[in-house]
Formats: C-alpha cells, structure tokens, sequence
C-alpha cells in the first residue's frame, strides 16, 4: 500500500494544464467570435490574457483567420434623414446614437456608401462631407 502511493506521486513530469501552454492558449483565443467584445471579455480575464490579445501579431493573426469582419449593421433613409441599424445583439450592439448625424428639417442628407470601415454622408444643403 505504502509503495503504491509512491508510485502515484512520483509519476512522470506533469504536463502543463492546457491554459498555461501559450502556444494551446493562443489557437483558442485565436477561435473567438470575430465579435467587437470577443478580445475585450477576454483581456479582462487576466493581464496574461490582456497581453496575449493586445498584441499587433495576434490581432493581425485573428484577422486573417477570420478574414471578413461581421456586419456591424446598415444605414436607411428615414423621413428624419438618415439612420443607423445595428445587426448584433447585446453587448456587442452599437446604438443608432453613435452614428446620429445633426438632425434639421431644412438640410438634406445622402448617404454614399461604405468602404474599408468608413461610411461617406453628403450634407445637400451645405455642400459638405461627412467621413
């Protein structure tokens, strides 16, 4: 009885939990949702985890695996002008007032198109643009 107990304490070398090997750490971090909140729940969890994510090599790495981002949403003509409609959910839903163009009965806005992440909008009345 005595030797068994030793035998089971003197095992070979312990293989490091799966979360202490970066390299495993890395490729399931890699495998988050290409969500807005995946990298920022995730940096929360600890600074080890914050560093790993923060990194420029890891996001350009998440980037390529994912290759497309998610539509964050859409832009419509409304009879008020023009506005924005998210397609995500909690949390990582962004509210039309983060995109609210100043509002007035007498100016008249287009809306152009989007490309690369930037949306353009021409102000009509003013004749101006808005990136």
């Amino acid at each position: 009885m005595n030797r068994r107990r030793r035998l089971s304490s003197t095992t070979s070398p312990a293989t490091a939990p799966p979360l202490e090997d970066e390299n495993l750490l890395l490729e399931i971090l890699l495998r988050l949702p290409a969500l807005p909140s995946s990298l920022a729940r995730a940096s929360l969890v600890c600074k080890r985890w914050r560093c790993l994510v923060s990194e420029p090599k890891f996001i350009r790495r998440f980037r390529v695996h994912h290759r497309k981002p998610p539509l964050l949403g859409f832009f419509i003509r409304c009879p008020d002008g023009i506005s924005f409609k998210s397609m995500l959910r909690t949390p990582d839903r962004i509210p039309p007032s983060r995109f609210c163009l100043p509002q007035s009965r007498y100016e008249r806005w287009n809306f152009v198109g989007c490309r690369n992440g930037l949306a353009l909008v021409i102000n009509q009345t003013r004749l101006e643009a808005v990136v």
